[in-house]
């Protein structure tokens, strides 16, 4: 009924059930872990269904200093006017100077490097017509992989 490879398969795989057992053991000495009841009480987590516990500040926090003329806050409401005073005639996208393909545009890097490859592409230079079809192979590369819409 036994033969020597079962009782050899069975006392080595008695061998690793016991060594695992001893490598438990020694992980939770190593990690100073004691099963001390005052410890066990100290580590169990506390639920709390009442207030929240106060938050320890020392001091209030400074004010951040914010610059208010920087050039975007600047800027703010410059084209408001256009319609009163220029009769309506004139949208701000108009007034803008700024290349071709970005005026007026909302979209994302692929969308807008799509969009310069199809307005001015035929008169760029090579290399830059280059960066340009590598950068749009690797915005269509990624887009496809990551992302909401897949």
């Amino acid at each position: 009924m036994f033969n020597e490879k079962s009782v050899g398969y069975l006392g080595k795989r008695q061998q690793v059930l016991s060594g695992l057992k001893m490598s438990v053991v020694g992980f939770f000495f190593r990690a100073g872990v004691s099963f001390h009841p005052s410890t066990l009480l100290e580590s169990a987590r506390h639920i709390s269904t009442g207030v929240c516990r106060r938050i320890r500040m020392h001091a209030i926090p400074a004010l951040k200093v914010t610059d208010r003329w920087t050039e975007k806050r600047g800027m703010y409401g410059v084209y408001d006017n256009i319609g009163i005073l220029g009769d309506f005639k004139a949208h701000p996208r108009d007034l803008i100077v700024a290349p071709v393909w970005l005026k007026g545009f909302r979209g994302n890097e692929l969308q807008r490097l799509i969009r310069k490859k199809r307005m001015v592409g035929d008169r760029m230079m090579t290399a830059d017509r280059h960066n340009l079809e590598k950068r749009i192979g690797f915005l269509y590369r990624h887009f496809n992989r990551y992302g909401k819409h897949r």
